[in-house]
């Protein structure tokens, strides 16, 4: 009964306990994480409000920066827009501007001209009409004589003289009153027209150009014209007044006559020049003398042409590309504006050149110093050095073409000098092989021209490995070999890149054969070596084996580095051709390191089994002389180490004293080839190695 008396827990009390019961997340942790997004929410819709900000002006940017590449938007009505007639009427004004102050300067010049001549005229013409006024006398006054007396009239050439005087002044002062008139004109036609706006003003402007031309373009010819009446009356009226004083005395006045026939040559020289100078303004299209008597002429030829057809006038030779290449290249090399320049640098070609351009390259040289001069843009510059590129790529796709029409002009040597001189190394490296490869016997280079730029001077500096004729390229071969040199000497990775696509026997033969325009290090040879020491001492003795042509001022700087390594002798080939080479061609450069590997292989070897062994002994000699050898008039030390010479010298002393092989004889001298070491005749060494430093022959 106790148990069941027990109260259990009300309906209250568990809903209390319920209510009680914490949230699990709410924890300091979580709150401050919910803060944190809060705040990040809030970041990122500044951050999106900025993005867009920045995404507008971006965009207003690129509009900007391609608006020059886009069209304009269209008017809705064109006819009417403001804007348009705007830049129209600048147009009218400007083209207006121009033919005005023609003729306003005409007219300025007319004016001078006339004051000066007014002048001049009016000291002739006061004492010319002097001469006709009658003289007073004394005698013929009287009371019963009129007011106004009249004398007797004067001669004929008096009053002729007076009267070309006064026609000239007449003319002279007209000409001044229509200068006067239309330089007036001529102002009102630059003068802003009446107007609320550019399509009424360009329209007056319009019109009253029009009925200006009407008046004003017969008003300067006929200044022109009247002025020359003016001065042609002057002078007539002058020699026609020296010609009656001439002739007005009972005897010839010999030196008045001689003036007066100065005066007459004069102005037949002057009638002349302008005759001639009409003439010339007739025949030739472009002249600097034409006027409006040459116009006159010539509309009147081009009538009568129609009827009968005759080439009469020459005309400018708009048409013809040569002509046309000349002139612009002419201009280019003249240009002082080098933002002109700008606009005319797109048609700088190298194929252009070719296909247009004179022969000598003295206009295309002018042309490309103005182009490349420091005051001209970057773009300028850039766009000329790219010719090299376009040139390449022109001769590829026309290969026809360069070699039937304009490879006469790329084989010439001042093209070549011009394009040799002025490409980029190492950049326009495939460019040049493929240009140069229009010369005889270089076809081969067009394909090497197409490579990569590491594999094509890979190709270019193994090019003389080769039997078959080669042509002129050696600038392109020295290029190259130089580059790889500087890339080798500074350790830069990208001569072994180069030179991975080389075949390293095929690259130093090349060297050995090549002709090269400047010195070559050949350092670049030790890169190719490692790991092929003995392969390529191997295909260098199979050269000189056969015979080969080589060039002898680069072969001691090749085989310095051939033989570094003593151990790529190999035991048991046979490199008697080499080293009788080096033999016969010994030099200070690189000795020492090639007697230290070539004496300890010739010890550890049988001399027997050698092709040339007088070519071993030789070589033998030239380590253990002890003065300087003479060659062409230069003393020429060959520096042997002195363990190096102890083995030569013992070497010599055991074969000679087992008489295996003749030895050659003595004193030494030069050898013209490998074959004339071997001798004829046995030979013995002394029985003391050091009491000689040659071989002694015995009969």
């Amino acid at each position: 009964m106790s148990v069941l008396s027990q109260p259990g827990p009300s309906a209250g009390s568990i809903s209390q306990e319920q209510t009680c019961v914490k949230d699990p997340f709410d924890t300091p942790v979580f709150n401050r994480l919910l803060t944190l997004i809060e705040q990040q929410n809030a970041t990122m819709e500044e951050q999106k409000k900025t993005l867009m900000d920045h995404g507008s002006k971006l965009d207003m940017l690129v509009k900007d920066a391609v608006k020059d590449d886009q069209p304009y938007d269209e008017e809705e009505n064109p006819v009417w827009s403001e804007q348009m007639w705007s830049g129209v009427y600048e147009i009218a004004t400007a083209t207006m501007k121009e033919k005005a102050d023609e003729w306003k300067g005409l007219m300025d010049v007319s004016l001078v001209f006339i004051a000066i001549f007014l002048t001049v005229l009016t000291a002739f013409l006061v004492p010319a009409t002097q001469a006709l006024s009658p003289t007073s006398s004394s005698n013929a006054m009287s009371n019963s004589t009129t007011a106004a007396s009249r004398g007797p009239l004067p001669p004929s050439s008096d009053q002729n003289v007076c009267a070309l005087y006064y026609m000239s002044l007449m003319t002279a002062m007209c000409n001044a009153v229509l200068c006067v008139l239309g330089r007036q004109w001529v102002g009102k036609l630059l003068s802003r027209p009446a107007g609320e706006t550019h399509r009424e003003r360009t329209m007056r402007h319009e019109q009253r150009k029009r009925l200006a031309n009407v008046w004003i373009k017969p008003l300067i010819g006929f200044l022109y014209w009247s002025l020359l009446l003016s001065i042609a009356l002057f002078i007539t009226g002058l020699l026609y007044q020296l010609r009656n004083l001439a002739t007005s005395f009972d005897e010839d006045a010999v030196a008045l006559q001689v003036a007066w026939s100065f005066g007459i040559v004069l102005s037949a020289v002057i009638v002349g020049t302008i005759l001639a100078s009409s003439i010339h303004a007739v025949r030739f299209e472009s002249s600097p003398f034409e006027g409006l008597l040459s116009k006159f002429i010539v509309k009147i030829i081009g009538f009568m042409n129609r009827r009968w057809l005759w080439d009469w006038r020459v005309h400018v030779q708009c048409h013809n590309g040569k002509h046309l290449f000349n002139t612009y290249m002419q201009l280019i090399s003249e240009a002082n504006d080098p933002k002109l320049l700008d606009r005319a640098v797109q048609s700088f070609s190298y194929s252009a050149w070719l296909q247009y351009g004179e022969s000598s390259t003295e206009l295309l040289e002018r042309a490309y110093t103005r182009l490349m001069a420091s005051d001209t843009s970057v773009r300028v510059r850039e766009t000329v050095k790219s010719q090299i590129y376009r040139l390449a790529r022109f001769i590829e796709k026309h290969p026809w073409y360069s070699t039937e029409d304009t490879a006469p002009k790329l084989q010439v040597d001042h093209f070549s000098t011009f394009i040799a001189k002025h490409y980029s190394c190492p950049d326009d490296l495939p460019a040049y092989a493929t240009i140069i490869s229009c010369h005889p016997y270089n076809y081969d280079l067009m394909e090497v021209g197409t490579l990569p730029l590491a594999p094509c001077i890979a190709k270019i500096v193994c090019t003389y490995d080769q039997d078959a004729q080669i042509g002129e390229r050696s600038h392109l071969f020295t290029e190259a070999v130089q580059y790889c040199d500087r890339l080798a000497f500074v350790g830069n990775d990208e001569v072994s890149r180069i030179l991975a696509h080389v075949e390293p026997v095929s690259f130093v033969r090349s060297l050995l054969r090549s002709r090269p325009t400047a010195f070559l290090d050949c350092r670049s040879v030790e890169f190719v070596m490692k790991g092929h020491e003995t392969g390529i001492l191997v295909g260098v003795n199979e050269l000189f084996q056969n015979g080969a042509d080589v060039n002898h001022q680069i072969t001691p700087y090749v085989l310095r580095y051939l033989f570094k390594d003593p151990s790529a002798l190999v035991v048991g080939v046979d490199f008697s051709p080499l080293i009788a080479h080096i033999a016969q061609n010994p030099t200070w450069h690189g000795w020492e390191s090639i007697s230290d590997a070539v004496v300890p292989y010739v010890d550890q070897s049988d001399l027997s089994t050698f092709s040339n062994p007088a070519a071993i002994f030789k070589f033998l000699e030239l380590c253990i002389a002890l003065e300087p050898r003479r060659e062409d008039y230069t003393l020429i030390f060959l520096p042997t180490s002195p363990a190096t010479e102890d083995l030569a010298r013992a070497i010599l002393a055991r074969h000679a004293r087992h008489d295996l092989i003749p030895l050659p004889p003595s004193p030494i001298t030069p050898f013209s080839n490998p074959a004339s070491f071997e001798g004829t005749h046995p030979s013995r060494c002394g029985s003391d190695p050091n009491s000689s430093s040659h071989i002694d022959m015995e009969p």
